[in-house]
């Protein structure tokens, strides 16, 4: 409340898209997509092939209502308007509308139009719709899978793009959930898998690569020598020590972009194909650790190697048979090279009584001897 309806925007498919109220646009969040208009729908009218009802615009629908409201204040039916592409619509009474689609007759005085057409439903609201408005998607998600195609700008034998292959991929977690966990969907246990894809292909041929290419193209067999420019030479690109590293920064920084907004899902994987695949392999196993990872690692590998060397002494006194002082030594953090740095002060000030001291001396200076 007391926002600007100019800066209201609202998250629609599941925070795909945003839709801009006050423009009237579906703008897509996270791929490069043509904007969609939005229209406020109040008066619908049947398809000609389906079954579904199709919204007026805005500024048609403004006057259906405005001559509605008249004919009902008035109780005068028979209203006859003009759509803008010059279709006639008839308001009857308030149960019977139609919308009429001319067809042109000839006569010696030439082609007019007629309003013989079919005849189609007309509706205000969507209350006496039959239409199933979706609830949208669960916006809780637990799982982010990034998508990263194989060669050419195609990923199906349909030559579909990447969004609409991750389309069908989402719309299939979605029904699967749908059919084997709406319990537990229901009661919030768990979210959905959100698939988001990773389009590397438009960035490497919009750095000027096609131009080269289209110079070095022979005009014969034009459509097929096109296709294997934008297919098969993918694969000598990534081969290319210029272009790898233009793919790989692509997939990286597309992945880092798409995963910030997502930083709620629990878990994160990544899914490809032929050529896509060997980039994740490449880009995954030259992973660099953080500085806070390699301090964890180095401390865990001093802490393991001064078990090692705790368990050394410990060894030495059983073979001493003075397993008793185990306990004495692993207190004061005794490793080997501590050990054989000890002298008989050292000893006695760590309680080792006479007897006992002597046997780890000589044991200390006959292997210092040998070695």
């Amino acid at each position: 409340a007391g926002r600007d309806e100019e800066d209201l925007v609202v998250p629609t498919s599941g925070g795909r898209y945003d839709v801009h109220l006050k423009k009237r646009q579906r703008v897509a969040v996270y791929w490069e997509e043509e904007v969609s208009e939005v229209r406020r729908c109040t008066w619908f009218y049947k398809g000609d092939k389906d079954n579904k009802y199709i919204p007026y615009s805005e500024t048609f629908s403004e006057e259906l209502e405005e001559a509605y409201m008249i004919a009902v204040t008035l109780d005068e039916w028979k209203k006859k308007l003009e759509s803008p592409s010059r279709e006639v619509i008839i308001l009857h009474n308030p149960k019977l509308m139609v919308h009429y689609h001319p067809v042109a007759t000839s006569d010696d005085w030439g082609s007019t139009p007629t309003e013989q057409g079919r005849p189609r439903t007309v509706k205000r609201g969507v209350e006496n719709i039959a239409a199933e408005i979706p609830n949208g998607e669960p916006l809780q998600i637990d799982h982010l899978v990034f998508v990263v195609h194989g060669i050419g700008p195609a990923c199906d034998i349909r030559f579909r793009s990447i969004v609409q292959c991750v389309n069908d991929f989402r719309n299939v977690s979605l029904s699967m959930l749908q059919a084997h966990f709406r319990k537990a969907q229901e009661q919030q246990q768990i979210g959905r898998v959100e698939f988001l894809p990773v389009n590397w292909h438009s960035s490497l041929h919009s750095t000027g690569v096609d131009v080269d290419l289209e110079r070095i193209t022979l005009p014969s067999i034009n459509r097929l020598r096109h296709f294997i420019n934008d297919t098969i030479l993918d694969v000598f690109f990534y081969n290319s020590s210029t272009y790898c590293q233009t793919i790989v920064d692509t997939v990286a920084s597309e992945m880092n972009r798409l995963a910030f907004p997502r930083r709620d899902a629990d878990a994160r994987s990544a899914w490809a194909w032929f050529l896509g695949s060997l980039i994740l392999f490449d880009l995954l196993t030259n992973q660099k650790a953080a500085p806070e990872e390699d301090e964890h690692s180095e401390e865990g590998s001093r802490t393991a190697s001064s078990n090692r060397g705790t368990e050394e002494v410990t060894e030495i006194l059983k073979k001493l048979e003075l397993s008793e002082y185990c306990d004495v030594f692993e207190k004061e953090k005794m490793d080997r090279q501590a050990l054989f740095l000890c002298t008989e002060k050292n000893l006695k000030e760590m309680g080792i009584p006479l007897g006992p001291r002597m046997k780890i001396l000589h044991y200390i200076s006959s292997k210092t001897e040998m070695q």
